[in-house]
């Protein structure tokens, strides 16, 4: 075992052992714990339903656990966290699901850069891959470089004209080219392959949002938010489209939920004030209203020349 690998697995032990208590965990039940679903590994890993494993077993599964840790911090919005978890492991020890994983982690905290560098760095192991393509494509198209997104992706979309990501991404690229009719329809045909995907669902919100729907945009954003409420990028649009509309109660629920995800977001912290001084004014407008003498209130006024 390396010198890097014993220090890592002696940390993590250190760290199981303060952080858990209760019972023991063989290497068949950890195995099994880890196939499950990674919210709940977390959980038990927090609240100390289970205990270290041996060195070897660790060793062994030390991949697999960080990476449902990792997971298990991103379905709560705690992307950073999640991050310095899947950076304890050194890089080229890094599983292809855990450097994807990087991946998309960076690009929900919109640190595109390191997010293309990681699928750069799976790309020269595995050259043939186009789902790795359609992940470049679709981290340059949030990047704002949407002619090296589709000259990537053109040839996949050609390839593979019915797979659901590749649709969500091509229909991205055609609604960041102001194509909103034809991006529409892919984005759609997508979440008709992937239903209940909160990405393509805010997709679908974005190319209603910019086409002038904002009915459909508020349902769009409104469903995205409920399957994925850690979705930063979805709760601030959902706002951005209800300040518009002038639902200020909802709006503000919205953009706190947000801020807490993206703290100090400069268009988030303009829409709270917005929406707090509307509010307010809407708030000292009534009291006077209720202030008003009975009478005063029930004459219309006229032209009484």
């Amino acid at each position: 075992m390396s010198i890097h690998a014993w220090i890592r697995s002696l940390l993590l032990l250190c760290l199981l052992s303060s952080a858990l208590a209760g019972g023991f965990a063989t290497e068949e039940n950890i195995t099994g714990i880890l196939s499950g679903d990674p919210a709940l590994v977390l959980e038990r890993f927090e609240n100390g339903s289970f205990k270290e494993p041996d060195l070897n077993t660790l060793i062994e599964i030390q991949d697999l656990l960080y990476r449902k840790l990792a997971l298990g911090l991103a379905g709560k919005g705690e992307y950073e966290k999640a991050i310095t978890v899947l950076d304890s492991i050194p890089s080229h020890e890094l599983t292809y699901d855990s450097i994807l994983l990087l991946a998309f982690l960076h690009n929900r905290v919109q640190d595109h850069q390191a997010a293309l560098n990681h699928i750069i760095t799976l790309q020269a192991r595995y050259p043939d891959d186009i789902k790795l393509d359609n992940a470049r494509a679709y981290i340059l198209c949030m990047a704002g470089s949407q002619a090296d997104a589709k000259r990537i992706m053109e040839p996949v979309i050609n390839q593979e004209p019915d797979y659901g990501p590749f649709l969500d991404t091509w229909g991205t690229i055609l609604a960041a080219e102001g194509k909103y009719y034809s991006a529409g329809k892919a984005c759609g045909r997508a979440y008709a392959l992937m239903p209940g995907d909160p990405e393509v669902l805010a997709h679908l919100g974005m190319i209603a949002y910019k086409s002038g729907r904002l009915g459909d945009a508020k349902n769009f954003y409104q469903q995205s938010v409920r399957l994925d409420p850690a979705f930063a990028e979805g709760q601030k649009e959902y706002a951005r489209v209800l300040m518009d509309l002038g639902r200020y109660p909802e709006a503000q629920k919205v953009i706190r939920t947000a801020l807490r995800l993206i703290p100090g977001d400069e268009d988030l912290v303009s829409w709270e004030k917005e929406a707090d001084a509307t509010l307010l004014a809407w708030h000292i407008k009534q009291e006077q209203e209720a202030d008003r003498p009975l009478l005063i209130k029930r004459v219309v006024p006229g032209n009484h020349s």
